[in-house]
């Protein structure tokens, strides 16, 4: 009786066999991960000093802490690794026949991602060391395999970017194309098709209000930007050789994103203009699928039109009679000394690196703030004193809220007094005082929108200030708008004004980055960390009344930052 034939092998068997051939063809296995593990300590015990994702120094531990954030959005941070591994399995065939040599030029590509991330550590910039830390793992595939390696491999490493957050990084680019979305939506409903759709900023609506929409970050779809950017990207490693044709496709995930999100505005326009506005809300919250499909088919269009021609791959030589998976005996994998120029030189750049990282944090010393602030016995936290009376205001003080203390390092000091005015008219001044980490103070755009708040339009302005000597203040003035639903169900539109800047010791700015930059400078100019503290003026009004709205800010504000806040030294 024949024998009964044998099952197939599975996939995992099929993976399991080529893996093991793979492996035993890969040479200086003990060197990469000596390194690699070498590197992998270094960033652990001296990854960041930014806890405000953790309380460990493992910039490991804050990536999976910032990739865990609601408010980041970057859970998709956890996935990336994962399809970088799976990049490169997928050509591991191409990477194993490409010739292997130790390649001590890595050894500068290495150093400079070292002191990339030691001025990140110093300057508490995590985001920053994340990207020394995937760039140095690249160097060490060029230094351990060679040149050929570290260019076959350099878009799967590139991928490893979109493991960062980048929600504050890409604010003012994602507010550009929502504004660009709704130009050309519009134009296209108005224009085009003449419907009765008009706009305001980002908001379109009707002659009549009927309807009224508006394209913000969170359901418009332009967030997928960086979803987009990470699927063209990985479309362009896999369907191209040619790099100027992968970078294209890493070029196109702006317009993508914007070709789909007017295909889903213009059809809400449409659907509205038809039906009436519960069917366009509908298919406002109901096709987000419309700005992918858009989207992805668009990218494959564009993908056929620039698609290369096969070219047949030779067998290597002496494995052309193996069966599937087999190592080829013939070809040894060569044994190679392991305490080598690349293996002492890359050890001694670490070492160096991390003496270097916990000297500059040991030096490190708090700077005054540049308001007044009294220590607090036995807590952490210091009392931000703020004038009880303004222009003739009485205030009441409004204690921090218990997701302000959790959300932000136990060190910041927040202080807030409501004023109200003699015709009822209330305005907040809040101060925000960080401590040693810088990541107590961030965009008040996020607390806004978190709140509903819609932000129309953002300037800078000069507040002046009389005493104790005549001054300006610059400040960015945010006009936000929101609809109030009572509970018999009318919906009251109303505005506010939002006016913010920062101070420390010694200095004042109305930007973000310039205050980041500043510190950046002073930490490694000085070990000083400066004290910044950030200080924000609400009021609420009806629309039409912003400008008094802000004329009564201006007010308040030149009477009341002489009691709490320090002058600049002339």
């Amino acid at each position: 009786m024949a024998d009964d034939p044998k099952p197939a092998p599975t996939l995992a068997e099929e993976f399991l066999v080529e893996f093991r051939a793979f492996w035993a063809r890969l040479p200086d296995k003990p060197l990469f991960f000596m390194l690699l593990s070498a590197w992998a300590v270094l960033f652990h015990f001296l990854g960041h000093c930014s806890f405000n994702f953790t309380n460990q120094p493992s910039l490991f531990a804050w990536m999976w802490g910032a990739w865990s954030a609601p408010a980041l959005e970057a859970e998709h941070g956890k996935l990336v690794p994962v399809v970088v591994l799976v990049l490169l399995w997928l050509r591991h065939k191409e990477l194993v026949a490409t010739p292997t040599r130790r390649w001590l030029p890595a050894l500068v590509g290495l150093a400079l991602a070292l002191a990339l991330h030691a001025v990140a550590f110093t300057v508490q910039q995590p985001r920053v060391s994340m990207v020394a830390l995937a760039g140095g793992v690249w160097c060490l595939v060029g230094l351990v395999w060679g040149p050929g390696w570290a260019r076959k491999t350099f878009f799967p490493f590139l991928l490893l970017g979109f493991c960062v957050p980048l929600e504050a990084l890409g604010e003012g680019l994602l507010f550009r194309l929502r504004l660009l979305v709704t130009q050309i939506s519009v134009g296209i409903g108005h224009d085009l098709l003449g419907l009765d759709v008009l706009r305001d900023g980002t908001r379109i609506f009707n002659s009549t209000r009927s309807f009224n929409y508006d394209v913000a970050p969170a359901c418009s779809g332009i967030r997928s930007l960086a979803s987009l950017l990470a699927v063209t990207t990985i479309y362009g490693y896999v369907a191209f050789k040619a790099p100027w044709k992968r970078a294209v496709m890493i070029v196109l995930a702006a317009p993508l994103a914007v070709a789909g999100n007017v295909a889903r505005i213009t059809t809400v326009i449409i659907l509205a203009e038809a039906f009436g506005h519960k069917t366009g809300a509908a298919a406002e919250t109901n096709l987000g699928y419309v700005t992918f499909a858009v989207a992805i088919g668009l990218m494959f269009l564009a993908g056929w039109l620039m698609r290369e021609k096969e070219t047949p791959v030779a067998a290597p030589a002496g494995r052309a009679d193996l069966p599937v998976g087999q190592p080829d005996a013939q070809q040894r994998v060569p044994t190679r000394p392991l305490l080598t120029a690349p293996l002492v030189s890359a050890l001694l750049l670490m070492a160096v690196a991390g003496g270097a990282i916990y000297n500059l944090q040991a030096r490190q010393t708090l700077g005054r703030p540049g308001v007044l602030a009294e220590p607090q016995p036995g807590s952490l936290r210091w009392r931000i004193p703020l004038p009880e009376r303004v222009a003739g205001m009485n205030s009441e003080e409004v204690p921090a809220v218990k997701e302000e203390l959790e959300g932000l390092p136990p060190d910041t000091s927040i202080g807030k007094r409501l004023y109200t005015a003699a015709d009822g008219s209330p305005l907040l001044l809040q101060v925000v005082l960080m401590g040693r980490d810088r990541t107590s103070i961030h965009q008040p755009q996020y607390c806004l929108t978190g709140q509903g708040w819609l932000i129309e339009k953002t300037e800078e302005v000069r507040l002046p200030v009389a005493r104790p000597q005549p001054r300006e203040i610059p400040a960015l003035k945010l006009t936000a708008s929101k609809v109030l639903t009572l509970d018999n169900g009318q919906r009251i539109p109303v505005r506010a004004v939002y006016v913010y800047w920062f101070v420390a010791d010694g200095a004042v700015t109305a930007h973000r980055s310039e205050r980041l930059a500043a510190m950046a400078k002073e930490l490694l100019r000085t070990g000083t960390l400066q004290r910044w503290a950030y200080v924000a003026c609400f009021a609420q009004c009806l629309p039409g009344d912003e400008d008094k709205a802000f004329a009564r800010v201006k007010e308040f504000i030149a009477e009341a930052v002489p009691e709490f806040q320090h002058p600049l030294k002339p």
